[in-house]
């Protein structure tokens, strides 16, 4: 019997499934290859892949339709001219954020990068965060009264694919040469999705994946192709929920 691997992430409105044949089992019609050894550049693509797949995860679990993708800015006399002072000045905005949402009993979540603009000379902040209208917060007139550098600007984070872009964006800024210690850094109270494998006894998965009732496939999510190591297939796409409903799970097979 034929046996592939699932592994699903499961971040409410959205899960992502991940299927492919374990190299020891081989797949139908396949015959079992030798594993090509990784090659540096093969190691550095496949973490970097790691990566981003892991933040839009954490960006899908934690935030929603109407928050934002947010890009502080300076004035061009109070631009900083190193990533240390520019990490000095987003500390102190996330800060001042963070006492504001705790006085009002709310958690303060967020993810940020540093990084410089295209020409090279002009640094920068993007910065994910939830759109709070509640108690007192409202994180737009919040964000405007304390970023005290420069301009803000605003975009839906979910218009458009604007999260998958997002978190690629982020993590290639986290490679440029002079950044050092520009690691992306997030606040602690997100939830950080964890997969769940299964082994499931099957000839074939289903090509194209069939969404269960009340979900749908996301039709450019959906990737097939083979394990660059392995030379097996691999498939991957996302689900999304039609219409969230308490008590209802998802089982795509």
């Amino acid at each position: 019997m034929v046996i592939y691997k699932k592994i699903t992430y499961d971040m409410g409105v959205v899960i992502q499934i991940e299927k492919s044949y374990p190299g020891n089992y081989g797949a139908p019609g396949r015959k079992r290859e030798k594993k090509k050894k990784k090659t540096p550049e093969d190691i550095k693509r496949q973490n970097e892949k790691n990566r981003w797949r892991k933040l839009q995860r954490i960006i899908l679990a934690n935030f929603h339709e109407g928050d934002w993708h947010l890009i502080l800015k300076y004035r061009p006399g109070e631009r900083p001219e190193t990533y240390e002072e520019a990490k000095e000045h987003r500390k102190k905005f996330l800060d001042r954020m963070r006492e504001a949402y705790k006085k009002a009993g709310i958690p303060f979540k967020w993810i940020i990068v540093t990084e410089r603009g295209k020409k090279g000379n002009v640094l920068h902040h993007h910065l994910v965060i939830e759109d709070i209208r509640r108690d007192g917060i409202e994180t737009v007139k919040l964000v405007k009264k304390l970023w005290t550098y420069g301009n803000e600007f605003f975009s839906s984070l979910y218009e458009g694919g604007e999260y998958e872009q997002l978190a690629q964006y982020i993590v290639k800024s986290e490679t440029k040469e002079e950044c050092g210690w520009c690691t992306y850094s997030r606040s602690r109270n997100l939830i950080i999705p964890q997969p769940d494998v299964e082994l499931v006894r099957h000839r074939r998965w289903r090509n194209p994946p069939v969404a269960p009732k009340g979900w749908y496939v996301v039709q450019d999510s959906v990737w097939n192709g083979e394990n660059p190591v392995t030379g097996l297939p691999v498939q991957h796409y996302t689900i999304k929920k039609l219409f969230p409903e308490r008590g209802e799970d998802a089982d795509s097979g």
